[in-house]
C-alpha cells in the first residue's frame, strides 16, 4: 500500500527521514506485527504484515512500515492477528423486532427496551460497525439508537416509496382513507389509476416524495418495491409501471442518493435493469408464475442473458439469503438451541421466545396452503398435487428457492459482479433473522454456494462502501478512513469463522473488547 501523509486537524506527520516515519498522536492507538487484509480503491486484495496508527475516529497510517509515534497512544501486539475493515450490512430493518409481530410489541413494551438496547451492541459483536436501514419506516426507533454509546454508524433510505394500490397496500388490506393518506407517489403513466379530485396530485409527484423522503430522512438512498404473480399470490396489486421507475431513479440521482428496487423475480429484475437502478435487492427466487416451473433451479440462458445484464451495468445485487433461510430455520424448530443467541439476545426476550405466544410466524407458515387455496385456487391446487403432503410441498420449495440462490450468487461471483453483502436483518419480523448473527449465518451461505471467502470479504466491505458513495469514509484500510476495524483470531480467507472468532473490535478509532458487547 502507498503511504501518503495526511494533514487533519489535532492529527499531524512530524516528518519523514531516510529510514523512518515519525507520526505525533493524541489518544490514538498503534497497531503492531498485524496481518492486515485489505483492498485497494480497484478491489485489488492487499495483504501484508504491517502497523496501523489511528488517532481519534480516523487511521493516520496504515503500510508495512513500523512508524515512530509519538504523543499519547495505547499500544496492541497483534502478533498472529488479522485486522480487516469493519463490516457493512447493507440491508438491515432496524425497527422490526426479530421475534415480535408489531401487536407483540404494543404488548411487551417491557421486553422491548432490552431489545433495542442490547440490538447495537449485538450488530458489533458480529463486527458490523456499518449498517443501512432501507426502509426507515420509524425515524424515532433509529434516532434512539443513534444516541447509544456504543453503536455502528447507521444510514438510512427513507421510507419505502409505494405507487397507489401496490402490494404492501394490498397485503396490509389498507383501507382507501388509509391509503390516500399515505406519501404515496402518483403513476401518471397508469391509465387504471382513479385518484379522487380530492386529492392534490402535485404534492404525489416522483419529484415532491423523493425529495421529500430524502431531505425529511436526511437519507442516503431510495427503495421500491415490484412484485408479480411469480410470487405463487393471485396478482390484485399496481405494479409501478416502468416509467415511473426511470422517473424514480432519475430524481434519485438528481438528490445525490442511490436507487434501490426489491425484485425477486424474473420480471422484477428484468424491470429493474431497463430502468437502470443502482442495486436489487434480493436474489431472483421468484422465476414464473407457470406452477409447472415450480420445482426450476438450473438456470435457463434467459437467466443468464440477465444476470450478464445486471453485471455489464455493474448493478450492485443483493442475494439475501436469510429472507428464506430464516423461514427454514423457524420451520426446523431448533433455531433457539442455537448457543450463540445468549450473547445477542437479552435473556428475557429469549425466555419469551420460547412461549408458545412466539410460535406467531410458524403458524403462518403453517397456514399458507389454506390462505392460497382461498386466494389463488388455480395456481396452488396445480402446485399441490405434485407433491403427497403439505409438508413434502413445503420442503421442496424451500430447497428450491435456495438452489435458486445458490446458482444466481455462484454465477454472479464467477463473473466478477457487483456482489453486496446484505442479511434483510429482521425480515418479517422472525427470531431466526437476529441481529449481528444474521450476518454470520449470511456468510455461511455464500461459502456453501461456492463464493470465495474473498469475494465474501470484498462484498462486505469495498462493494458496499463504493455502491452506497460511502467509500470516502468506509471500506478499506488507508489513511484518512474512519476507524472502524476488526482484529480476528484466525484468518477469514480461510476460515469462514473467522467471523465469529472476533478479538477487537475498533469503533471510531476507540478499541473495544467483544466480551464488552455481549447481552450474557
Amino acid at each position: 500500500m502507498k503511504n501518503s501523509i495526511l494533514v487533519m486537524s489535532m492529527l499531524f506527520l512530524l516528518g519523514c527521514d531516510s529510514k523512518q516515519l515519525k507520526i505525533k498522536v493524541n489518544n490514538g492507538t498503534q497497531i503492531r506485527n498485524a496481518t492486515i487484509i485489505t483492498f485497494d480503491s480497484l478491489g485489488k486484495l492487499e495483504r501484508y504484515q504491517g502497523t496501523i496508527v489511528f488517532d481519534s475516529s480516523r487511521i493516520v497510517y496504515s503500510g508495512p512500515l513500523e512508524p515512530i509515534v509519538k504523543g499519547q497512544y495505547e499500544k496492541i501486539n497483534a502478533t498472529g492477528k488479522f485486522v480487516i475493515p469493519g463490516l457493512i450490512d447493507s440491508h438491515v430493518h432496524i425497527a422490526n423486532v426479530a421475534g415480535m409481530n408489531f401487536w407483540q410489541q404494543r404488548k411487551h413494551p417491557e421486553l422491548l427496551k432490552p431489545y433495542f438496547d442490547q440490538l447495537p451492541k449485538s450488530f458489533l459483536y458480529f463486527g458490523y460497525t456499518t449498517l443501512i436501514d432501507v426502509n426507515n419506516y420509524a425515524p424515532p426507533i433509529i434516532n434512539k439508537i443513534l444516541e447509544s454509546e456504543l453503536r455502528p454508524d447507521i444510514y438510512a433510505c427513507g421510507e419505502m416509496l409505494s405507487v397507489m394500490h401496490d402490494f404492501t397496500m394490498e397485503m396490509d388490506e389498507l383501507p382507501l382513507r388509509i391509503r390516500l393518506q399515505s406519501p404515496f407517489i402518483y403513476d401518471n403513466y397508469n391509465d387504471e389509476l382513479d385518484i379522487p379530485d380530492s386529492i392534490d396530485l402535485q404534492s404525489h409527484t416522483v419529484k415532491a416524495i423523493v425529495k421529500n423522503n430524502i431531505e425529511a430522512n436526511n437519507a442516503i438512498c431510495t427503495k421500491t418495491l415490484y412484485e408479480d404473480a411469480s410470487s405463487g399470490m393471485r396478482e390484485t396489486w399496481e405494479k409501478p409501471t416502468m416509467n415511473i421507475l426511470k422517473d424514480i431513479v432519475e430524481e434519485t440521482k438528481r438528490m445525490g442518493a442511490i436507487s434501490i428496487i426489491h425484485a425477486p423475480s424474473f420480471e422484477g429484475q428484468k424491470v429493474a435493469v431497463e430502468a437502470n437502478m443502482d442495486i436489487i435487492a434480493h436474489a431472483m427466487w421468484n422465476w414464473s408464475s407457470d406452477p409447472k416451473e415450480i420445482t426450476n433451479y438450473e438456470l435457463s440462458a434467459d437467466h443468464k442473458r440477465l444476470l450478464d445484464e445486471i453485471i455489464g451495468k455493474n448493478i450492485g445485487y443483493q442475494p439475501t439469503y436469510r429472507a428464506i433461510t430464516a423461514e427454514v430455520d423457524v420451520i426446523n424448530d431448533s433455531f433457539l438451541d442455537d448457543e450463540n443467541l445468549k450473547y445477542i439476545l437479552p435473556k428475557s426476550f429469549i425466555n419469551w421466545l420460547h412461549t408458545d405466544e412466539a410460535d406467531w410466524f410458524l403458524k403462518r407458515i403453517l397456514n399458507r396452503p389454506k390462505y392460497l387455496t382461498k386466494t389463488n385456487p388455480d395456481f396452488f391446487i396445480e402446485v399441490r398435487n405434485q407433491f403427497e403432503s403439505d409438508s413434502a410441498m413445503r420442503d421442496s420449495i424451500y430447497k428450491v428457492l435456495n438452489l435458486r440462490i445458490d446458482n444466481i450468487t455462484r454465477y454472479l461471483a464467477q463473473n466478477e459482479a457487483n456482489l453486496l453483502f446484505g442479511t434483510d436483518f429482521g425480515v418479517m419480523n422472525m427470531y431466526t433473522s437476529p441481529p449481528g448473527y444474521s450476518g454470520f449465518l449470511e456468510m455461511k451461505h455464500w461459502m456453501d454456494a461456492g463464493v470465495e471467502l474473498q469475494t465474501i470479504l470484498k462484498a462486505a466491505t469495498l462493494n458496499n462502501a463504493k455502491s452506497f458513495n460511502l467509500s470516502h469514509l468506509y471500506g478499506t484500510i488507508e489513511e484518512g478512513k474512519i476507524a472502524n476495524l476488526l482484529l480476528l483470531n484466525s484468518d477469514p480467507l480461510k476460515d469462514i469463522n473467522a467471523y465469529n472468532n472476533i478479538y477487537k473490535i475498533v469503533l471510531h478509532g476507540k478499541t473495544i473488547s467483544r466480551q464488552e458487547l455481549s447481552a450474557k
